[in-house]
C-alpha cells in the first residue's frame, strides 16, 4: 500500500503520539515549519498537539493521541503525517487506531525512536510503508538540520528516489549479500511489541538496528530475547545504524552485534543514516532492499510512493 508523494502546495500534519510537545521546544517546531514553507509545503498541528494534560510518561491521554492520528488520516487535506518526537508511550495508542481508516487513506508517515512502534504496527496491520526519519524539528542541530537529511527529504518524498547513499563511509562488518524487506529500527521499541499482534513477521527480512544510550550488556540481552523468539533465525541480513551514546570501554556496537550473530553468518553492514541525532536517509519500513555488505552497498528495489 503506497502513499502519494509530496508536492508543492501539500500540507503536512504534525502530531505528538509519544512524549508531548513542551513550550521550550517551540523554536524547533518553528524552524521546521519555516523550512517546509520554503519548500512550498504547509504545516498544521493536530488538535491535541498543545494539550497540557500529561501522565507520568509525559504524554496526554492515549485517547487524545490516537484521535489525533485518526483525524490526520481521515483529513483529505493532509498529505503526510510527521511525528514531533519520540519518548516512551506510543504503544498505548495501538489498540485505539482505526486501522481500516488507515488502509483506506494511505499517507506518508514519519518518525523515529519510540515512533518505530507505530511504524512497525502500521506496516504489519495495513501494509503501509512508513518512513523512519528525524523528528519534526529544526534548531538544535539534531534533526532536520542536516543538509544530507534535507536533501533526502526531497529526493525520497518528492522525487520518489529509491537510492540510499552514504553521508560518511560505510563499513563491512561481515561479508555477504541478501535481499529482503526493511524492518527495524530501535531495539527497545521493537521489543515493546513482543507478544502482541503488532509484532512483525521477520521472515526473510533485512534487520535494521539502532540503539539509544545503550551498552554491550543491554544489546546482548535484547538480541538474546530476539533469538529466543526465533527472530534471528528468520532474518537474511543486518544493517546497523547510529548508536547514540553507546556506553562501552573501546567496544563498538557493531562488534557486539557481529560477535553475537557469528553463528548465523549473516551479511552485516554498518551505516550512519538512521537512528538518533545524525543525518537521515528516510528509510521505508517494509520496502524490499538489496544488501551487499561486501561491497558496502544498499538499494531499495520496490516502489515507495505513488
Amino acid at each position: 500500500m503506497l502513499p502519494k508523494a509530496l508536492h508543492a502546495g501539500d500540507t503536512v500534519g504534525v502530531v505528538a503520539p509519544s512524549k508531548s510537545f513542551t513550550k521550550e521546544k517551540q523554536f524547533e517546531l518553528d524552524g521546521f515549519v519555516q523550512y517546509l514553507h520554503s519548500r512550498g509545503v504547509s504545516v498544521i498541528t493536530s488538535e491535541n498537539f498543545y494539550a497540557e494534560q500529561v501522565d507520568i510518561l509525559g504524554a496526554v491521554s492515549a485517547e487524545k493521541r490516537a484521535a489525533d492520528i485518526n483525524s490526520m488520516f481521515a483529513n483529505s487535506d493532509i498529505h503526510a503525517i510527521w511525528c514531533f518526537q519520540g519518548g516512551e508511550p506510543a504503544n498505548q495508542i495501538l489498540d485505539l487506531i482505526d486501522w481500516d481508516l488507515v488502509r483506506n487513506n494511505p499517507k506518508i508517515f514519519i518518525g523515529k525512536s519510540d515512533i518505530d512502534v507505530l511504524l512497525l504496527a502500521l506496516n504489519k496491520m495495513t501494509g503501509l510503508i512508513p518512513f523512519h526519519a528525524c523528528d519534526a524539528k529544526i534548531g538544535s542541530n539534531k534533526e532536520l538540520d542536516f543538509e544530507y537529511t534535507k536533501k533526502w527529504f526531497e529526493k525520497r518524498l518528492f522525487k520518489k528516489s529509491k537510492a540510499i547513499s552514504p553521508s560518511i563511509q560505510w563499513t563491512c562488518v561481515n561479508e555477504g549479500k541478501a535481499e529482503g524487506r526493511i524492518l527495524g529500527c530501535n531495539l527497545s521499541s521493537i521489543l515493546k511489541l513482543a507478544g502482541t499482534k503488532y509484532f512483525p513477521d521477520f521472515t526473510d527480512v533485512i534487520f535494521f538496528i539502532e540503539t539509544f544510550r545503550s551498552s554491550p550488556n543491554i544489546v546482548r540481552t535484547q538480541l538474546t530475547q530476539l533469538k529466543q523468539m526465533g527472530v534471528l533465525g528468520k532474518i537474511r541480513g543486518v544493517v546497523i545504524g547510529s548508536n547514540y551514546e553507546f556506553s562501552s570501554e573501546g567496544v563498538k556496537p557493531e562488534e557486539v552485534i557481529r560477535d553475537f550473530l557469528v553463528d548465523f553468518d549473516l551479511p552485516i553492514l554498518k551505516i550512519n543514516e538512521f537512528g538518533h541525532y545524525q543525518p537521515h536517509a528516510f528509510l521505508p519500513i517494509g520496502a524490499l532492499v538489496e544488501l551487499d555488505a561486501t561491497n558496502k552497498s544498499l538499494s531499495i528495489s520496490t516502489d515507495l510512493l505513488s
